[in-house]
C-alpha cells in the first residue's frame, strides 16, 4: 500500500493543512509518515501514523488528528534540532 508523506509547519491548532492535526483521519493509513518543521525554532519533528493505539493527544509526542481520529494517532519517532548552524544535530 502506497504510504502518504505530509510536510506542516505546526503540530497541533487544526487551522488548515499546516496543522498536523487537520489531516481527516478517514484519509490516513497506518504507516503514513509527517514531517513537522517548526519555522520559529528550526526543529524537525518526524511522525508515524499508528492506525490502532488510540488514547489521549499528548503533544508532541502523540498527535489526534481532529476529524475521523478513531484510534488513529501520529507518534513522534524522532526530534532534530535546527541544523543550520553548527551542521550537526545540537
Amino acid at each position: 500500500m502506497l504510504k502518504i508523506i505530509f510536510h506542516c509547519d505546526f503540530l497541533t491548532g487544526g487551522i488548515n493543512s499546516t496543522y498536523l492535526d487537520y489531516a481527516d483521519g478517514n484519509s490516513l493509513s497506518e504507516g503514513d509518515r509527517a514531517f513537522v518543521i517548526i519555522g520559529a525554532t528550526g526543529v524537525l519533528y518526524v511522525y508515524r501514523l499508528n492506525a490502532t493505539i488510540g488514547g489521549a493527544e499528548s503533544s508532541p509526542t502523540k498527535i489526534t488528528p481532529d476529524t475521523n481520529a478513531g484510534t488513529k494517532r501520529w507518534i513522534l519517532i524522532a526530534i532534530m534540532a535546527d541544523l543550520t548552524t553548527t551542521g550537526r544535530v545540537n
